[in-house]
């Protein structure tokens, strides 16, 4: 019993998954410090000609169109790349995003990229030989020690505040992102495994999910990009799911929905396709606008775009921390 508290045993599961995603108001807390430190000043009032985005990621990329759909349109190119791009120079802003801190591919791009007289950012791990080595000229954005796996919310609040840089006072971008924390921790607070799915959207999520196929989608830009990254965290997580353009979604549904979605279909009793019922998850949208359908909505009044995003952003990746109580894992 007495080693339980080292190897995590004696703590509730659900509160040991938790503990990464509570974190997730920090991680951008701790990017208003960077720049309240003057260490983003290299990318301060910077006119490129692109801003090119690497990650070996699924997850990150994601991350990467969510920016891409909360800014369009943007002054500036925003390449996302899992190599270098050749025509990457001194004109350009490279941007690195990895959780491995031995990627010897990363650590080429950004070496290559300062030799060029690219301006390079790190959003890396704590450590490892890809910090270390890093050329002395890139910005190394800085993670919590005690925190591991990806942060979608260090991603995406990264690279909006690069190219907010471009043209903004810093004293107002360190604002905004203290104001974001701030409500990325509301959300947090929401979403705590101590509370039932009466109150809490992330563990309502998870139980509507439980026996369905589930497809994620939106209908604008913002909404799509978020129910792309949502549809890769879950299945990363064991939570199989897809996603699909709102359009696609429609001219699927006699396909998706099958006889397990009929009103009246009897599982016992009808013919089985072997196929669980469907349901779909519309996200940035106060009505499903579908049948068999949710919808997962965040007022952006008084919270920003950035702040509204990074909240469903959460509630959707803290479903993949719940379990059921006489199930175990999804």
């Amino acid at each position: 019993m007495e080693d339980s508290f080292y190897d995590g045993s004696a703590y509730d599961p659900e509160t040991v998954k938790f503990y990464d995603l509570a974190h997730e108001g920090a991680q951008v807390r701790l990017l208003a410090g960077l720049v309240d430190s003057g260490a983003l000043r290299q990318v301060e009032g910077l006119a490129p000609r692109s801003v090119v985005v690497i990650s070996g990621s699924q997850v990150y990329r994601n991350c990467v169109r969510v920016v891409g759909a909360l800014r369009e349109p943007m002054r500036q190119p925003l390449v996302l790349a899992e190599t270098m791009p050749g025509y990457l120079g001194a004109l350009d802003v490279l941007i690195v995003l990895t959780d491995d801190g031995g990627d010897e591919e990363a650590l080429r791009a950004l070496i290559t990229a300062t030799q060029r007289g690219a301006t390079t950012v790190l959003v890396g791990p704590p450590d490892g030989p890809l910090i270390d080595e890093a050329p002395t000229d890139t910005v190394v954005v800085p993670t919590l020690p005690t925190v591991s796996g990806s942060s979608p919310a260090r991603a995406v609040a990264s690279i909006s505040t690069v190219v907010d840089l471009f043209e903004e006072d810093p004293r107002i971008v360190s604002e905004r992102l203290q104001h974001v924390a701030d409500s990325v921790d509301e959300e947090i607070e929401a979403l705590s495994p101590e509370r039932d799915e009466l109150v809490n959207d992330g563990r309502a999520l998870n139980l509507a999910a439980r026996d369905h196929r589930i497809v994620h989608t939106g209908r604008t830009p913002v909404g799509r990009a978020i129910a792309a990254l949502v549809a890769s965290l879950w299945t990363r997580a064991g939570m199989i799911s897809g996603y699909l353009d709102f359009p696609e979604l429609l001219a699927a549904l006699p396909t998706l929905r099958g006889p397990a979605n009929e009103l009246f279909h009897d599982p016992f009793l009808d013919e089985n396709s072997g196929l669980l019922p469907f349901k779909a998850v519309v996200w940035a949208e106060e009505e499903p606008g579908i049948p068999d359908a949710l919808a997962q909505h965040c007022e952006m009044l008084g919270r920003g775009s950035l702040a509204a995003t990074l909240r469903l952003i959460v509630r959707g990746h803290s479903a993949t921390v719940f379990t059921s109580k006489d199930e175990g894992d999804f």
